[in-house]
């Protein structure tokens, strides 16, 4: 499901971003146990990560509600939903060792505002030996495939403003 942010929506992941950018740096955090970051590159995931969880909620009827500094305490969306986003229309779903394997896991792909909701999987059925990687010789992550994940249950009719100011 394709799913279009407006402009303020937008602002609002953006705004989302800087203060997770700059609640990280603060506290020394470069996502060092995958790889090492600019902080544009740092800038540009943090927007992409936000906007997946607005595209998602959107799509879901939700609000947004956003959190900074949380990280796996507290899921992305609801109770037991975690947003995994990427630029390239084409990727794939990443779990790492540290996800919660009870939780649910939603692939958005696309390049804002427009993004799509690729489809989900709970985090222990994406941990398959033959989806196991170490793409930047790191930090191991099962890399789950488009084709392996089932759509999310999406209502007839996407809410119009997921936006929580």
């Amino acid at each position: 499901m394709q799913v279009q942010l407006t402009p303020s929506e937008f602002n609002a992941a953006v705004d989302i971003a800087l203060e997770r950018f700059q609640q990280s740096s603060t506290a020394g955090h470069n996502h060092a146990s995958t790889y090492e970051r600019t902080w544009v590159k740092r800038l540009e995931e943090e927007t992409i990560g936000a906007c997946g969880e607005l595209v998602l909620c959107k799509a879901l009827g939700r609000f947004w509600s956003p959190s900074v500094n949380t990280f796996h305490a507290i899921a992305d969306v609801g109770q037991n939903i975690e947003v995994r986003a990427t630029r390239r229309d084409e990727g794939s779903l990443i779990l790492r060792d540290n996800d919660d394997p009870e939780r649910w896991y939603v692939l958005v792909t696309g390049d804002p505002p427009t993004m799509t909701v690729r489809g989900c999987l709970r985090g222990r059925d994406g941990r398959r030996d033959e989806w196991l990687r170490d793409p930047h010789g790191y930090r191991r992550a099962w890399f789950v495939p488009q084709d392996a994940l089932r759509p999310p249950p999406i209502p007839s009719s996407p809410a119009r403003l997921s936006v929580v100011a």
